[in-house]
């Protein structure tokens, strides 16, 4: 298996751990709506994200990155994080100003953080994964070089979409 496919489905695996885990957490149904390679781009500005950084080692390579859950509508946060506090007894009201959501969004990265960390290590990568990072509305600097980004989009009852940048920075060798 090549680098970009290996990578192509890690961000795949992320994508189906993130649809199963917001399905079990929520109730909701959510689709994966599009997953494409990146490469460059502008800047880009969310309402509402979560980021979470890795580093470690792929097939003998260091390696570093982050995943952020991104919202282009604060609301859309909101609602997801609303159907979430209900469905694990807290209450909707947790959901009402941004703290609370960004603590359930950074709950729901946790568990999808465990699910593909063990599945990422069947690819070869082991990673260590940092604690979610709490963005609030954010801008999303552009690609760098040298590294593989892989942008997902999944789709959730009435149009609404949640963002999810997943980015590979390979560590250059130093000369021995």
């Amino acid at each position: 298996m090549n680098r970009e496919s290996i990578y192509h489905t890690c961000a795949e695996v992320l994508g189906r751990h993130a649809q199963d885990v917001i399905l079990k957490m929520s109730s909701l149904t959510s689709t994966l709506g599009s997953l494409t390679l990146e490469t460059g781009g502008a800047t880009r500005s969310y309402a509402e994200g979560v980021k979470v950084s890795f580093k470690g080692q792929a097939h003998g390579e260091a390696l570093s990155g982050y995943f952020i859950c991104a919202f282009h509508v604060f609301k859309t946060a909101q609602s997801l994080a609303s159907y979430i506090a209900v469905k694990l007894g807290l209450g909707p009201e947790l959901a009402v100003k941004r703290e609370g959501v960004e603590n359930v969004l950074a709950e729901l990265l946790n568990i999808i953080i465990g699910l593909t960390s063990s599945d990422w290590a069947k690819h070869g990568l082991e990673i260590v994964f940092d604690p979610p990072e709490k963005l609030g509305g954010h801008l999303i600097d552009p690609i760098p070089e040298g590294s593989a980004a892989y942008h997902l989009t999944l789709s959730l009852p009435e149009k609404r979409e949640i963002a999810i940048f997943l980015n590979f920075l390979f560590q250059s060798k130093e000369p021995s």
